[in-house]
């Protein structure tokens, strides 16, 4: 599995994106321009660098990064250290007084300082180890009236070594690294959550650039289309003057010119609405325009896609990948849930080793010897009285949540099925409109050829030629339209497949 965090661009990708690279470190900010000149793949790969979606979607996958680190310390050794120092002064009672030897002794005035250090840790059997050093000096009256005491103090050490282990309840490693399991489970989803993030801004590129392609074709075809229109008004208006031609037909010419100056105008509209479009995918500023898109070759956009299997295709398709593990998360939450619902059941177990002197040193190294053992075993048993019923519905609604995981599993399985059969006959289906439109297009120019060669000789009229004209200059906007049809089916197909970014030269690393 890799979880991306770095996109991987293309060495012509790269150089292309490099002028740019100061707003990708920080996301948000705008980039200064995009270079003048735009292909499919240089324009998908610098929406990803620079599309504010996507910045955003890398950072929340490095959140979930460090949340699976954070967890990975579940097994490292916690040192800890206790200080305390204690004061007294009590009088002492009738019974105190007569088992000691000097009953006249009726106040005890103490001091004690202890300490405590060691280490704790867990065992990925579920226990809970701690070896530790106590301390403890006591200072007071009644040691220095002690017959043959040579200090008033007294020290004492234990070299302790604890175990807990759960023998039912939180007992093994499923249940004590459920937390460390399912932060990498999320790990897994944020990443998947950022693919899908690359390739829903990767489809919204390639779309905004065959959409504002179209609108430059069509644009292109216009403006050509008006030309021809007003080298034909003037060419009526020779005939019209010479006595060649009726007053009307002058007349009819100027409003055609008039009809294509507004289509013209019209798509100025279309081609400021798909500049927009980029521009907002790309974090540009308004002034930022003017950029000469480099089409691929038609035979290249009409090309087979090669076909990808749905088990392949499933891989890669992170809607898929993410309800897996989400699957895989609700069966760990499962088991966990499972386990809070047994009696709690731990094996206690203490040994330690103790030593007695009048000065701190003298005892540790005494406890260190071990010479003076102290140990106890035991279990100590939890349970609720009757039934839980938190317990109860934890597990009742884990057992919910698999089931809703493997319903959404399903579901999109299905749907990406159902998804890669209609993409692949969409795109079957925009390979032979284009082809039928290339035919159209040339059988309308060839007829619009003979009508340009009849009207010059005088033979056919100018509404003829005008309705020829109109007719090819609507054949090449629809073979325009299936030209961008076409390249969008094959977007889309690639989605589909999970092969969109591959094909652009994106890679994805850890």
């Amino acid at each position: 599995m890799i979880f991306p965090r770095l996109l991987r661009l293309g060495r012509a990708a790269v150089l292309a994106v490099l002028p740019c690279m100061v707003s990708a470190q920080a996301p948000g900010a705008a980039a200064t321009s995009l270079p003048p000149e735009l292909d499919p793949s240089r324009l998908l790969q610098l929406a990803l660098v620079h599309n504010a979606d996507v910045s955003y979607s890398r950072l929340q996958s490095r959140i979930a990064d460090e949340g699976f680190q954070a967890e990975t310390g579940l097994y490292r050794p916690s040192l800890y250290v206790n200080a305390r120092i204690e004061g007294r002064h009590l009088q002492r009672t009738i019974e105190q007084q007569l088992a000691a030897l000097f009953g006249q002794i009726t106040t005890l005035d103490e001091r004690v300082r202890a300490a405590e250090t060691g280490v704790r840790m867990r065992a990925p059997t579920g226990a809970e180890l701690s070896l530790g050093l106590r301390t403890s000096q006591k200072i007071n009256n009644v040691i220095a009236a002690a017959p043959l005491a040579r200090s008033d103090r007294e020290s004492t050490a234990a070299l302790v070594l604890t175990i807990r282990q759960p023998l039912w309840r939180g007992a093994g490693r499923d249940v004590v690294e459920t937390d460390l399991r399912v932060a990498d489970a999320e790990r897994q989803i944020a990443a998947w959550q950022y693919r899908q993030q690359l390739h829903r801004i990767g489809g919204e590129a390639l779309t905004a650039f065959w959409q504002l392609q179209r609108a430059y074709a069509a644009q292109a075809i216009r403006s050509q289309s008006l030309d021809n229109a007003r080298e034909l008004l003037a060419d009526v208006q020779a005939r019209v003057n010479g006595g060649r031609l009726a007053p009307g037909a002058q007349a009819e010419a100027l409003a055609t010119v008039a009809n294509r100056e507004a289509d013209l105008a019209r798509g100025v509209q279309a081609v400021a609405e798909g500049e927009a479009r980029l521009r907002t995918l790309l974090d540009l500023p308004p002034e930022d325009k003017g950029w000469r898109l480099v089409v691929p070759p038609q035979d290249a956009v009409a090309s087979a896609v090669p076909e990808v299997p749905l088990d392949a295709a499933l891989q890669s398709w992170p809607a898929w990948r993410m309800a897996q593990l989400r699957r895989d998360q609700a069966q760990l939450r499962l088991r966990f849930a499972n386990d809070r619902r047994k009696p709690g059941v731990d094996l206690q177990m203490s040994y330690s080793t103790n030593g007695l002197a009048y000065g701190p040193s003298e005892s540790t190294r005494d406890a260190m010897r071990g010479g003076h053992p102290d140990w106890y075993v035991g279990v100590a048993v939890d349970m609720p009285f009757g039934h839980d019923p938190r317990a109860e519905a934890q597990y009742r609604a884990q057992t919910l949540k698999i089931e809703q995981a493997e319903l959404e599993g399903s579901s999109v399985r299905q749907a990406l099925s159902n998804d890669l059969y209609s993409r692949s006959a969409q795109f079957a289906a925009a390979q032979q409109e284009l082809a039928q439109a290339g035919t159209e297009v040339q059988a309308r120019e060839d007829t619009l050829e003979a009508e340009r060669q009849q009207f010059a000789v005088g033979i056919a009229p100018l509404n003829r030629l005008l309705r020829r004209e109109m007719e090819a200059l609507e054949a090449r906007l629809r073979h325009a339209d299936a030209q961008a049809r076409l390249a969008l089916a094959r977007v889309a197909l690639q989605m589909a497949q999970g092969t969109l970014l591959s094909t652009h030269d994106v890679r994805l690393e850890d």
